[in-house]
Protein backbone atom coordinates (compact mmCIF):
# COMPACT_ATOMS: atom_id res chain seq x y z
CA UNK A 1 0.00 0.00 0.00
CA UNK A 2 1.58 3.52 -1.12
CA UNK A 3 1.10 6.73 1.18
CA UNK A 4 1.66 9.08 -1.94
CA UNK A 5 4.59 10.33 0.13
CA UNK A 6 8.07 9.46 -1.25
CA UNK A 7 11.16 8.97 1.29
CA UNK A 8 14.46 10.68 0.07
CA UNK A 9 17.55 8.74 0.18
CA UNK A 10 19.84 9.55 3.32
CA UNK A 11 23.48 11.29 1.83
CA UNK A 12 26.26 9.44 3.12
CA UNK A 13 27.94 11.67 5.80
CA UNK A 14 31.38 11.22 4.14
CA UNK A 15 29.64 12.21 0.90
CA UNK A 16 28.45 15.33 2.45
CA UNK A 17 32.12 15.83 3.85
CA UNK A 18 33.61 15.75 0.37
CA UNK A 19 31.50 18.24 -1.06
CA UNK A 20 31.95 20.42 1.85
CA UNK A 21 36.01 20.01 1.44
CA UNK A 22 35.54 20.36 -2.41
CA UNK A 23 33.33 24.26 -1.90
CA UNK A 24 36.34 25.27 0.42
CA UNK A 25 38.81 24.65 -2.09
CA UNK A 26 37.11 26.06 -4.36
CA UNK A 27 36.62 29.27 -2.23
CA UNK A 28 40.46 29.10 -1.23
CA UNK A 29 41.39 28.95 -4.90
CA UNK A 30 39.48 31.75 -6.11
CA UNK A 31 40.78 33.78 -2.54
CA UNK A 32 44.18 32.99 -3.70
CA UNK A 33 43.55 34.04 -7.16
CA UNK A 34 42.57 37.45 -5.76
CA UNK A 35 45.20 37.59 -3.62
CA UNK A 36 47.58 36.88 -6.62
CA UNK A 37 46.18 39.42 -8.74
CA UNK A 38 46.24 41.92 -6.14
CA UNK A 39 49.56 41.81 -5.53
CA UNK A 40 50.85 41.39 -9.23
CA UNK A 41 48.38 44.77 -9.95
CA UNK A 42 50.24 46.19 -6.56
CA UNK A 43 53.67 45.25 -8.00
CA UNK A 44 52.61 46.95 -11.74
CA UNK A 45 51.40 50.13 -9.80
CA UNK A 46 54.70 50.30 -7.78
CA UNK A 47 56.69 50.05 -10.18
CA UNK A 48 55.25 52.29 -12.58
CA UNK A 49 55.71 54.80 -9.89
CA UNK A 50 59.44 53.70 -9.50
CA UNK A 51 61.01 53.03 -13.35
CA UNK A 52 64.09 51.77 -14.62
CA UNK A 53 64.32 54.77 -16.82
CA UNK A 54 67.66 55.99 -18.65
CA UNK A 55 69.15 52.73 -17.29
CA UNK A 56 72.38 52.60 -19.76
CA UNK A 57 73.11 55.72 -18.43
CA UNK A 58 72.51 54.98 -14.59
CA UNK A 59 74.37 51.88 -15.07
CA UNK A 60 77.56 53.51 -16.62
CA UNK A 61 77.42 56.23 -13.72
CA UNK A 62 77.11 53.26 -11.02
CA UNK A 63 79.82 51.65 -12.00
CA UNK A 64 82.24 54.79 -12.99
CA UNK A 65 81.85 56.34 -9.69
CA UNK A 66 80.77 53.59 -7.41
CA UNK A 67 77.19 54.53 -6.37
CA UNK A 68 74.61 52.70 -5.53
CA UNK A 69 72.13 52.61 -9.02
CA UNK A 70 69.01 52.44 -6.37
CA UNK A 71 70.49 55.89 -4.77
CA UNK A 72 70.68 57.07 -8.57
CA UNK A 73 67.30 56.17 -9.65
CA UNK A 74 65.98 57.64 -6.13
CA UNK A 75 67.29 60.96 -6.60
CA UNK A 76 66.28 61.06 -10.57
CA UNK A 77 63.17 60.82 -9.34
CA UNK A 78 63.00 62.57 -6.41
CA UNK A 79 64.32 65.60 -8.52
CA UNK A 80 62.47 65.39 -11.71
CA UNK A 81 60.17 62.34 -11.97
CA UNK A 82 62.62 61.54 -15.25
CA UNK A 83 61.72 64.33 -17.00
CA UNK A 84 64.98 65.13 -19.01
CA UNK A 85 63.27 68.65 -19.59
CA UNK A 86 62.59 69.49 -16.00
CA UNK A 87 63.66 72.98 -15.16
CA UNK A 88 63.41 74.58 -11.69
CA UNK A 89 62.12 77.99 -10.74
CA UNK A 90 65.86 78.59 -9.20
CA UNK A 91 67.61 77.32 -12.61
CA UNK A 92 68.34 73.76 -12.34
CA UNK A 93 68.19 72.00 -15.21
CA UNK A 94 67.18 68.00 -16.67
CA UNK A 95 66.87 64.87 -14.88
CA UNK A 96 69.11 65.23 -11.84
CA UNK A 97 68.21 68.84 -11.69
CA UNK A 98 72.21 70.27 -11.99
CA UNK A 99 72.53 74.23 -11.90
CA UNK A 100 74.43 75.41 -14.87
CA UNK A 101 76.92 76.96 -12.25
CA UNK A 102 77.43 73.62 -10.68
CA UNK A 103 77.95 72.09 -14.04
CA UNK A 104 80.78 74.86 -14.97
CA UNK A 105 82.25 74.41 -11.70
CA UNK A 106 82.36 70.78 -12.42
CA UNK A 107 83.87 70.85 -15.99
CA UNK A 108 87.10 72.75 -14.41
CA UNK A 109 87.50 70.09 -11.81
CA UNK A 110 87.28 67.52 -14.76
CA UNK A 111 88.93 70.04 -17.46
CA UNK A 112 85.92 69.59 -19.48
CA UNK A 113 83.80 72.08 -21.81
CA UNK A 114 80.26 71.34 -22.90
CA UNK A 115 77.91 73.87 -23.99
CA UNK A 116 75.03 74.95 -20.88
CA UNK A 117 72.68 73.02 -22.93
CA UNK A 118 74.03 69.30 -22.93
CA UNK A 119 72.43 69.55 -19.03
CA UNK A 120 69.25 68.81 -21.53
CA UNK A 121 71.26 65.12 -22.84
CA UNK A 122 70.27 62.44 -20.45
CA UNK A 123 73.63 61.04 -20.57
CA UNK A 124 75.45 64.09 -19.43
CA UNK A 125 72.76 65.34 -16.82
CA UNK A 126 73.59 61.62 -15.16
CA UNK A 127 76.97 61.88 -16.04
CA UNK A 128 77.75 65.17 -14.08
CA UNK A 129 74.61 64.77 -11.75
CA UNK A 130 76.31 61.55 -10.40
CA UNK A 131 79.84 62.83 -10.33
CA UNK A 132 78.35 65.61 -8.43
CA UNK A 133 77.32 63.34 -6.21
CA UNK A 134 79.90 61.29 -5.97
CA UNK A 135 81.82 64.48 -4.75
CA UNK A 136 79.74 64.97 -1.66
CA UNK A 137 80.44 61.99 -0.92
CA UNK A 138 83.48 61.39 -0.42
CA UNK A 139 83.73 64.63 0.87
CA UNK A 140 81.15 64.05 3.79
CA UNK A 141 81.66 60.74 4.06
CA UNK A 142 77.99 59.99 4.90
CA UNK A 143 75.20 59.34 2.11
CA UNK A 144 72.46 61.24 4.38
CA UNK A 145 74.81 64.60 4.38
CA UNK A 146 76.07 63.65 0.57
CA UNK A 147 72.19 63.82 -0.16
CA UNK A 148 71.78 66.66 1.83
CA UNK A 149 74.71 68.66 0.43
CA UNK A 150 73.48 67.51 -3.49
CA UNK A 151 70.14 69.41 -2.66
CA UNK A 152 71.55 72.71 -0.06
CA UNK A 153 75.22 72.35 -1.28
CA UNK A 154 78.02 73.70 0.34
CA UNK A 155 76.38 75.25 3.59
CA UNK A 156 76.38 71.76 4.72
CA UNK A 157 79.67 71.99 6.14
CA UNK A 158 78.65 74.41 8.61
CA UNK A 159 75.79 72.52 9.37
CA UNK A 160 78.59 69.99 10.52
CA UNK A 161 79.82 72.32 12.71
CA UNK A 162 77.33 73.00 14.86
CA UNK A 163 76.95 70.51 17.73
CA UNK A 164 72.90 70.93 17.64
CA UNK A 165 72.50 70.25 14.04
CA UNK A 166 75.47 67.14 14.00
CA UNK A 167 77.02 65.79 17.16
CA UNK A 168 79.88 63.93 15.58
CA UNK A 169 80.16 66.47 13.20
CA UNK A 170 79.55 63.53 10.08
CA UNK A 171 76.04 63.05 10.51
CA UNK A 172 72.64 65.28 10.66
CA UNK A 173 70.36 64.77 13.39
CA UNK A 174 68.71 67.92 12.62
CA UNK A 175 68.72 69.41 9.38
CA UNK A 176 68.08 73.36 9.85
CA UNK A 177 66.19 73.63 6.07
CA UNK A 178 62.82 71.87 6.01
CA UNK A 179 63.30 71.56 2.14
CA UNK A 180 66.80 69.79 2.66
CA UNK A 181 64.78 67.71 5.36
CA UNK A 182 61.77 66.62 2.92
CA UNK A 183 64.27 66.29 0.40
CA UNK A 184 67.16 63.80 2.19
CA UNK A 185 64.01 61.87 3.18
CA UNK A 186 62.28 61.68 -0.37
CA UNK A 187 65.47 59.71 -1.44
CA UNK A 188 65.88 58.05 1.37
CA UNK A 189 62.13 56.11 0.88
CA UNK A 190 62.84 56.15 -3.31
CA UNK A 191 65.72 54.48 -2.90
CA UNK A 192 64.20 51.86 -0.18
CA UNK A 193 61.30 51.36 -3.19
CA UNK A 194 64.20 51.19 -6.06
CA UNK A 195 65.89 47.99 -3.91
CA UNK A 196 62.77 46.60 -2.75
CA UNK A 197 61.07 46.12 -6.46
CA UNK A 198 64.41 45.67 -8.46
CA UNK A 199 67.27 45.48 -6.19
CA UNK A 200 66.97 43.10 -3.30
Amino acid sequence: MTTGRRYRKKRHPLRRFMIFLLILAAAAGGLYFVTSNMDNTQDILEKSLYPLKYSEYVEKAAADYGLDKALIYGVIRTESHFNEEAESHVGAVGLMQVMPSSFKWLQKLRGTELAESELKNPAVNIDYGCYLLKYFLDKYGSEQTAVAAYNAGFVVSDWLSDGNISPDGKTLVNIPYGETAKYVSKVAKAKKMYIKLYFS
